[in-house]
């Protein structure tokens, strides 16, 4: 009873961060879960107060998180920077324990460098859940962008392989380059292998199902949400890297041919809105139970109890521009190459702009669960007082924020959101143009049935108002789009949009009026039956009974009547978009995504 009040409220945290949210547009969604996660944990006594199991951690949250994440990522992108995506994943991850380690040792000789080491280690473990959350929206160039992702996939393998070489070494006093060599290629190579020959018979299980006709868009997308955990669970049992396993899978899952048919379309629609949801749930409550942790893990340093909270708070900040200023200095090298590869000088990467988006990169590589789970594995090292464990993790936690603020305000002030920078002028013009012919050809299309009055009668020759109730509702649906382009459109665009949009929006009105009103003639009439009114008020029995009786059946037909002018409307923007990209309005990319737009809600509507 105790776990299922913990998971009640867990998720009662997550819808009430998605809300406060809504009123701190300047903060991301994970700083506002993490922070209400700490409140959380300081007002409310939880069971995840005393910690939770890292090995719970990683199975219930990294490797399902891992596994959709590569349902998105362009395994060609991944293919064609693997070169660059490996220096991260491995020579980045060495050059953050040794300059991490080094420092935390000189500033605390206390510390043994072993144990410092394995907080570089732990540090050098991007957190592809926090980059992911904190970096989606966020426009880098495609090298940048592919670099980032793939970094955040693979490198977990090394910094854990360091680490737990690190920890070995506290405890026994011993090293063996060897013994460490055989389980880093059995994390990383075991891993890929296991993961790639998982993938294959995972994809044959699902192509076999489907060719035998069981395959219902439930059963395959349970399949989907069980697959991420047998492969973490198999890996772990065969001793080889289950997080890259899954990673791998998943890779292999998105690779393979599929079946392209109205019904797998159907079934991948049904499994993307799933996978969203269960994307946002395990994000929110990741990001909660990390906020949840904080308090307890850094009670020591503010009270005292580890020495001076300034000095202690210098420790963090200075080790935090150390991982940062090692991050930069990596990656700027990497763009010097990739210049020296491309013909380019290499002084091109010094220009304001590029070093804007070097930084935010390296801002960009937030750590978060992982990083705390493998701290967290610090109290079996017995070669630690509780002292230098407690700073140890304490230092961790306030690295962790300190990289989550840095990834949530210096990130957007460096480079602009994909929304924005996809949303050229030229680009919402065409679609505002785009839009307003949809709605023209709509309000052409429809009768005029009397269901809704928009003034007086027409007079003899006059123009019908277009009113009847499906198409309102369709053109209302089309004027949200136009309100939601119209501040990044031109002048003359937007004032067009504006204008369509309180003409949509005063039909609307009066049809929800219409609304109102039979609503409350049904009560009054309600009352009359019931013997509450007096007699002779308001109509008839039988004018009543009918009336309302017609109202409903012009009601049902309405929105029965919706989806079909949604779909003549749809078929209608495709034509649009054709014409345009013919005369030469919108680009091929532009008119391609604005078909699939289309395509999407023509599936859902089926």
């Amino acid at each position: 009873m105790q776990t299922f009040e913990l998971i009640l409220f867990l998720l009662a945290a997550v819808i009430a961060s998605s809300i406060l949210d809504k009123f701190l547009p300047r903060v991301s969604l994970p700083l506002v879960q993490v922070a209400l996660g700490a409140v959380i944990a300081a007002a409310v006594a939880t069971p995840l107060e005393w910690g939770i199991d890292p090995e719970l951690l990683l199975i219930l949250f990294i490797a399902p998180l891992h596994f959709n994440e590569t349902r998105h990522v362009d395994s060609g992108a991944l293919w064609k920077n693997r070169w660059g995506i490996a220096s991260l994943s491995v020579g980045l991850v060495f050059a953050i324990v040794i300059a991490c380690g080094a420092t935390l040792h000189a500033l605390v000789p206390a510390i043994p460098l072993a144990a410092a080491c394995a907080l570089g280690a732990a540090m050098g473990s991007t957190d592809a859940v926090a980059v992911t959350a904190l970096t989606h929206d966020r426009r880098f160039g495609s090298r940048h962008e592919a670099l980032l992702k793939g970094e955040a996939l693979f490198n977990d393998v090394t910094g854990t392989v360091i680490f737990q070489c690190c920890v070995t070494l506290l405890a026994t006093g011993a090293f063996s380059l060897v013994h460490a060599g055989e389980e880093f290629a059995l994390d990383l190579f075991g891993g890929f292998t296991g993961g790639l020959v998982m993938g294959v018979l995972a994809w044959g299980l699902l192509e076999l199902i489907r060719r035998t006709g069981l395959d219902t868009p439930t059963l395959h997308v349970m399949l989907e949400l069980l697959l991420p955990f047998v492969i973490y669970l198999t890996a772990k049992s065969l001793h080889i890297g289950a997080v890259i396993a899954v990673v791998a899978a998943g890779l292999v899952i998105s690779l393979l041919p599929q079946r392209h048919t109205v019904a797998t379309a159907r079934t991948k629609l049904q499994a993307a809105g799933v996978w969203q949801t269960l994307e946002f749930v395990l994000n929110g409550i990741i990001f909660v139970i990390l906020g949840m942790q904080l308090p307890r893990l850094l009670a020591p340093a503010a009270e005292g109890s580890l020495g001076n909270p300034a000095a202690l708070l210098g420790v963090v900040a200075v080790l935090t521009v150390v991982l940062e200023g090692v991050r930069f200095l990596w990656l700027l090298a990497m763009d010097a190459l990739a210049a020296a590869r491309a013909g380019r000088a290499a002084a091109s990467c010094l220009t304001a702009q590029a070093l804007r988006g070097t930084l935010a990169v390296a801002f960009a590589g937030a750590k978060g669960g992982i990083t705390l789970s493998l701290m967290l594995t610090l109290t079996a090292a017995g070669a630690l007082s509780a002292a230098d464990r407690s700073m140890l993790v304490s230092v961790a936690s306030g690295m962790i924020v300190l990289t989550l603020v840095l990834a949530d305000f210096a990130v957007p002030a460096l480079v602009p959101s994909k929304r924005s920078a996809a949303r050229s002028r030229d680009r919402v013009d065409a679609e505002v143009v785009l839009i307003l012919e949809v709605i023209a050809s709509i309000r052409a299309d429809a009768p005029f049935t009397g269901a809704v009055r928009a003034g007086e009668e027409a007079s003899a020759g006059a123009p019908a108002t277009i009113d009847e109730p499906a198409t309102v509702i369709v053109m209302h649906r089309y004027a949200e789009i136009l309100e939601d382009l119209a501040p990044a459109a031109s002048a003359a665009a937007a004032a067009r949009a504006r204008a369509e949009i309180a003409r949509v929006g005063d039909l609307y009105d009066r049809m929800d009026a219409l609304s109102r009103a039979a609503a409350q003639w049904d009560g009054e009439t309600e009352d009359d039956e019931a013997g509450e009114g007096p007699v002779g008020a308001g109509p008839s029995d039988a004018d009543a009974a009918g009336g309302l009786t017609g109202y409903f059946q012009a009601l049902r037909a309405t929105y029965e009547a919706v989806e079909d002018v949604q779909s003549q409307a749809l078929a209608r923007e495709l034509q649009l978009i054709k014409q345009m990209r013919e005369a030469g309005v919108i680009d091929a990319a532009h008119a391609k995504e604005l078909r699939n737009d289309v395509y999407i809600q023509q599936l859902t509507l089926d």
